[in-house]
């Protein structure tokens, strides 16, 4: 799992259990390097009513902070999750496959994992949350990674699910471990099948390969390694599956080390096929309809990079930008250190389809 980019504080979140709902709670923070609270304050609630397809629930989800808030026995009751609890690790998990939702509580507040990737936000906006004793998570993780969409009604604060029309395929998670004495260097990869086999080939080979040369570069690096340092080195290849619907599937890697020091580093991957044919798709391709996307996303991109204090002239759109694919749109990032110090983590800038296309145009409808 890709632990390192968990906030050193957080919210607390001991002693979670499953179900109920509150109107208010109180939150501890704590400190980062003492881990004790240092301030408490009450944060006010108001519970949502929830519908699936149409029938309305016995739960109640809550809105917090501008975030629908939904059960975690919702997901279990009604959408058909399994749920489980593992005690040694206080971890909560639901579902399966490389749609598995791994809850970890701890006393720095509660992580959330999809198929062991670690699911990282700097607005926090898919953080699971423990109102009142109960588990919760933001509805914004079943939008954009779950499979599921919602219709919110503010005149009687109502939010009616829904599942959305997924590709037909299956992704599952294949592992390639090449520990040795120097090195812990584990491999986690997507296999995609219910396709075609050309098409299927065709990006399973570029999976395949993308994690073979990291395990060879890492071996490479771990036969290097300085015999006045104890610790082994690790490596570690985690994904998860941003976007899976209209013939279009996209995927993010994250390989991670380190060797050493004070931490270690990231390198991220944006990967878009078109499931027609296999092919890999470029940023040209998905924004093919909107001929002048480059100033646009230039221009957006350097607004909202000096908005953050990220002022550095590569903060614009590169020649070969990284992205991938969302629901309702893209997502722009930057690598480690390429605008920004280590602690601003991977700069990453999420615009809506709407924003770059014309009114009522489909990204992929070329594509399909």
């Amino acid at each position: 799992m890709n632990k390192g980019m968990k906030w050193s504080a957080a919210v607390l979140a001991a002693g979670v259990l499953i179900g109920g709902s509150g109107l208010t709670s109180e939150v501890t923070t704590y400190a980062a390097s003492t881990n004790k609270p240092v301030v408490k304050q009450s944060v006010q609630q108001q519970a949502v009513g929830l519908k699936y397809k149409g029938t309305t629930l016995t739960q109640q989800g809550q809105l917090l902070n501008g975030n629908t808030m939904i059960p975690i026995t919702v997901l279990r009751d009604s959408l058909g999750f399994s749920l489980n609890y593992d005690s040694s690790t206080k971890t909560y998990s639901l579902g399966t496959g490389s749609m598995k939702l791994n809850l970890e509580v701890a006393d720095y507040g509660i992580s959330t994992y999809l198929n062991g990737y670690y699911i990282y936000s700097q607005t926090n906006e898919y953080e699971a949350k423990n109102i009142n004793g109960h588990l919760y998570v933001p509805f914004k993780l079943l939008n954009d990674y779950l499979g599921y969409q919602g219709v919110y009604n503010p005149a009687v604060k109502s939010l009616d699910l829904s599942k959305r029309v997924m590709n037909n395929i299956n992704i599952s998670a294949e592992t390639l471990n090449k520990s040795n004495k120097n090195a812990n260097i584990e491999i986690q990869y997507p296999k995609v099948s219910g396709l075609p086999d050309e098409a299927q080939q065709a990006m399973n080979a570029v999976f395949k390969q993308k994690a073979e040369d990291f395990a060879a570069a890492s071996e490479e690096q771990a036969s290097n390694r300085d015999g006045s340092i104890e610790r082994k080195y690790d490596f570690s290849q985690d994904f998860i599956v941003t976007f899976n619907r209209e013939g279009v599937l996209s995927v993010v890697i994250d390989q991670s080390s380190y060797t050493g020091g004070a931490h270690g580093s990231t390198l991220r991957e944006g990967l878009t096929f078109s499931l027609k044919d296999g092919k890999q798709l470029e940023l040209a391709q998905v924004l093919k309809e909107a001929p002048n996307y480059k100033k646009t996303l230039d221009n957006m991109l350097k607004k909202q990079a000096k908005k953050d204090s990220f002022d550095d002239v590569s903060a614009g759109l590169n020649d070969k930008p990284n992205f991938y694919v969302k629901e309702g749109g893209i997502a722009i990032f930057y690598q480690q250190y390429e605008i920004a110090p280590y602690a601003a983590g991977i700069p990453t800038y999420t615009f809506n389809f709407g924003e770059l296309l014309p009114k009522g145009v489909s990204p992929f409808a070329s594509i399909k």
